[in-house]
């Protein structure tokens, strides 16, 4: 009868082994894609000196309608290997690895082995070599193993799972290997090969002998040895997933200092990649792996590879360490280049047939993140904006024409009024929503309490007009009688230096966006509102031009035809009202020369 201190033993190791399962089940389930153990697998070969890997696949349909096929998934290298010795203290001891003090291996945990059954597979068969040893393991769905020594030579390390699946699973399951394989190694120094399954392969065809491992389990007949060709048997012809580095970006610079190689350029969407190796580390548009970094580097799109940069232990960031700030400063200092390259793709793109709306907006973008106003307005010393003609201005021209007429003017819905400005030198900026940016993020506000807080842009009409003098004898009979009568009152109060006429604004939807009266000469012509106004009154002989189709000339259009004489007092009112320049005396002998008026007209 056992003791009691065998009794404690014996539960004290069996809680030991529960704790030791559970970490295991922690470990397999850290991995947020289970695919990733693809990238796991790559990477230990790598670290293992393969000059490749492969990573295949091959289908065995059930005997029997109605039961799930079997896919095997065979990932291959050509390493260094394992001896017994490597197996029994590394591969199957949690967290111990050889690579702990070995800066030249990105995998330094120990854990990418355990990362096969993230899948859950229904078996894993590992066959490896070293040191004139050759071993075969099997591993089983509870993660035991039997291990077993053999006498074929393997070339490095090949690990083959089996998954039981339908085959009309199998192409989705294999495109989602290819995309993993391809995010994690799309630059991996060391190629990477893949090949799909020839569903239309049969094993009968070339059933390979089988294992010395187990002969009476149901996997062991799957594990003969891959030919070292390119074309295993019922796998398609293996191609490479890896390339060299490319960024998805018209303009881009390249990143060199030291072993410290990259690229950085302006893309539709930010991109920040890391890699070492080739092997990605992180790839992200957040800005989770920027740091301090992230205000100047956000928005733009970069690739850096360097053999120093570590992921973090749970694989979804770079380490900040020393070895990222190296590599976040390369990046750093190449951006003034690139922005060079922005700007004369602007300047380039800035034409008549051209469209500088993409860079303008990363033109906005590198402004924003610039840091100060001082570095903004640096950025945009050279930079030019497209007119209406689509032909460029400089935005130093702009400003300095903003300062005379206190806006920037923009496109408006008059296209022959800013057809005739941009013949006459004056700048109208296209009306786009890239323009817009661009203004609003080189706009330093005054430091004046007063000063605006933002920029003021102007439609054309806001500032100038081109109206079209009507004839007395185009108008109505209500509106000669209504224009008439008011130019009676104006006279009998401001003599000759005030004439009124009535002008067409440009149709019915432009005037109902105008003000009701402009200022202008008397004759037609592109005139600025508002002209003169330092001048005093009695000083300057003016022609208040109506705007035919507002509203308020149309109200009094109507009242005319039943008071004429009150209706032109409104009118006359609302024109002084608008104008602003007469002053109060003006409204009070005009209101005694209406009321004389309407007296004599009512008696």
């Amino acid at each position: 009868m056992p003791s009691q201190d065998d009794s404690s033993l014996a539960r004290a190791a069996g809680h030991a082994e529960d704790l030791a399962a559970q970490a295991l089940d922690n470990l397999v389930d850290q991995f947020a894609r289970p695919l990733d153990f693809l990238r796991e697998l790559v990477q230990n070969a790598i670290d293992a000196g393969s000059p490749r890997s492969a990573i295949w696949f091959r289908f065995r349909p059930a005997r029997e309608a109605g039961l799930a096929g079997v896919l095997e998934i065979h990932v291959d290298d050509q390493g260094e290997g394992m001896d017994e010795s490597v197996i029994d203290n590394e591969l199957t001891r949690m967290f111990s690895s050889s690579k702990e003090d070995d800066l030249t291996k990105i995998g330094k945990f120990g854990i990418g082995f355990t990362s096969i059954f993230a899948i859950r597979p229904d078996g894993v068969l590992l066959r490896t070599g070293r040191h004139g040893e050759n071993w075969e393991l099997l591993f089983h769905p509870d993660r035991s193993f039997d291990k077993v020594r053999i006498d074929e030579p393997v070339d490095g390390t090949r690990i083959t799972l089996f998954k039981a699946m339908a085959a009309a699973d199998v192409p989705r399951f294999v495109a989602r290997c290819r995309w993993t394989v391809r995010y994690w190694l799309e630059h991996s120094d060391t190629p990477v090969l893949f090949g799909e399954p020839d569903l239309s392969w049969s094993p009968d065809a070339d059933a390979p002998a089988p294992s010395a491992a187990d002969p009476d389990d149901p996997f062991a007949a799957f594990a003969g040895a891959p030919s070292k060709g390119g074309h295993e048997p019922g796998c398609l012809a293996l191609e490479p997933l890896n390339g060299p580095m490319e960024l998805d970006a018209e303009l881009v610079e390249e990143v060199r200092r030291g072993d410290i190689i990259g690229l950085v350029g302006y893309a539709e969407t930010p991109l920040h990649a890391f890699y070492n190796g080739g092997l990605t580390l992180v790839r992200s548009s957040g800005g989770e792996s920027l740091g301090s970094y992230g205000p100047l580097l956000g928005h733009l799109a970069f690739k850096i590879k360097s053999p120093h940069l570590e992921h973090t232990l749970t694989r979804d960031n770079v380490l900040q360490d020393e070895a990222w700030i190296e590599a976040m400063q390369a990046i750093s200092d190449v951006v003034p280049r690139l922005r060079e390259q922005l700007r004369a793709r602007i300047a380039a793109e800035t034409s008549p047939h051209g469209n500088p709306d993409p860079w303008l907006e990363h033109l906005v973008q590198d402004c924003n993140h610039a840091g100060d106003m001082d570095t903004s307005r640096g950025l945009g010393r050279s930079v030019v904006l497209p007119m209406v003609t689509g032909e460029p201005a400089s935005l130093e021209a702009v400003e300095k024409q903003e300062g005379r007429l206190g806006a920037v003017l923009l496109g408006s819905a008059h296209p022959e009024l800013d057809r005739r400005l941009a013949a006459d030198g004056v700048i109208v900026l296209a009306d786009r929503p890239a323009v817009r940016a661009v203004l609003r993020s080189y706009w330093k506000p005054g430091w004046l309490p007063w000063s605006p807080e933002t920029r003021a842009l102007a439609p054309a009409t806001a500032v100038f007009a081109l109206p079209v003098l009507l004839e007395v004898e185009a108008l109505e009979r209500d509106e000669r009688e209504l224009l008439v009568g008011a130019q009676q009152l104006l006279r009998s109060v401001l003599k000759s230096r005030v004439v009124l006429a009535v002008g067409d604004y440009g149709g019915r939807d432009v005037g109902l966006d105008s003000p009701l009266m402009v200022d202008g000469p008397g004759a037609d012509g592109v005139f600025r509102r508002g002209r003169g106004r330092w001048v005093p009154g009695f000083a300057r002989r003016r022609c208040l031009i109506v705007n035919r189709h507002h509203a308020g000339f149309r109200s009094q259009v109507v009242a005319c035809h039943e008071h004429p004489a009150v209706a032109a007092y409104a009118l006359v009112a609302m024109l002084l009202h608008e104008e602003a320049v007469e002053g109060e005396d003006t409204y009070r002998r005009l209101l005694a020369r209406a009321s004389a008026t309407l007296v004599g007209a009512a008696s």
